[in-house]
């Protein structure tokens, strides 16, 4: 009579079926979902340590989602320059999003008369610098007090005429660049007060990013989420600011950064020196 073998055996007794099971648990796509001025990128550059780590996290069969309040247009630049292996790009604080070729998933836009509206309060409003006028993709800038020092966009020159802008139409986000702060808390307030049934205003160190009523980086992660059908057990998360309060409060592992302020810290579940220090420790 012909012997059984022992890996027949084996099958018949449910082990490798488990040693299955536990093999497709092990791989389990994640995401890591960062934001990134004051994040990634930091001390004005985004550190070797942290691209080599996660170059380990995408070999690992994990995807990285970069989650910020910056345009396509700018953040794209920043990816290439440092060829960061995005699998998607979350913009304009969640109202946009994009796969790593940088093709149009998912997008919103704020109504006319109100884009109209924000932008004349701009160039009324004490310790503005200028503000950017966002289409969803490209961003274009406008100098409201020459005589202030700009602190956010030092690099970004305007190419329109203010008329061209507000002939446009087409606005995504709207970014109000303050000269402290501590004004940029207090106008986000002001704003959220008078226009809250139309957008939602965040305070981002020294500017206010405006979107539309609804926004937030948490629901442009969902939808890559839903998109890549990864459950928000699988999803890390890590911000610094205010507008990323929504991204750490996403799903059950959000982080925020040691830098941060301490009532953003409030509402993370983890802190981390830097984005290598996270990944080393979730992997």
């Amino acid at each position: 009579m012909k012997k059984t073998s022992s890996f027949f055996l084996w099958f018949l007794s449910g082990e490798l079926c488990d040693t299955i099971k536990k093999s497709e648990v092990t791989c389990m796509t994640r995401i890591l979902a960062t934001d990134y001025d004051g994040t990634l990128k930091y001390a004005q550059k985004v550190m070797p340590e942290d691209l080599q780590a996660i170059q380990r996290w995408k070999e690992a069969g994990n995807l990285f989602v970069i989650v910020t309040g910056r345009s396509m247009e700018s953040i794209k630049r920043q990816s290439d320059l440092y060829q960061l292996p995005v699998d998607y790009f979350v913009t304009n604080n969640g109202g946009m999003v994009f796969d790593s070729k940088g093709k149009e998933l998912y997008g919103s836009h704020l109504d006319t008369v109100t884009s109209l509206d924000l932008m004349y309060i701009a160039k009324e409003i004490e310790g503005v610098c200028s503000y950017v006028v966002n289409d969803g993709y490209y961003r274009h800038r406008i100098i409201v007090n020459p005589e202030l020092e700009e602190k956010r966009y030092l690099d970004l020159d305007p190419d329109i005429s203010e008329e061209e802008i507000m002939d446009s139409g087409k606005y995504a986000q709207i970014v109000i660049s303050m000269v402290e702060t501590s004004l940029a808390v207090s106008l986000a307030e002001q704003i959220n007060s008078n226009f809250g049934d139309i957008v939602v205003a965040y305070a981002n160190n020294f500017v206010v990013d405006i979107v539309p009523k609804g926004t937030s980086k948490a629901l442009g992660l969902d939808f890559v989420c839903e998109f890549e059908d990864i459950n928000e057990k699988d999803v890390y998360t890590i911000g610094d600011s205010y507008n990323d309060i929504p991204l750490m409060e996403y799903g059950l592992n959000g982080a925020c950064m040691s830098t941060a302020l301490e009532d953003v810290k409030e509402h993370a579940l983890k802190e981390y020196d830097s984005i290598h220090d996270m990944i080393m420790d979730i992997l």
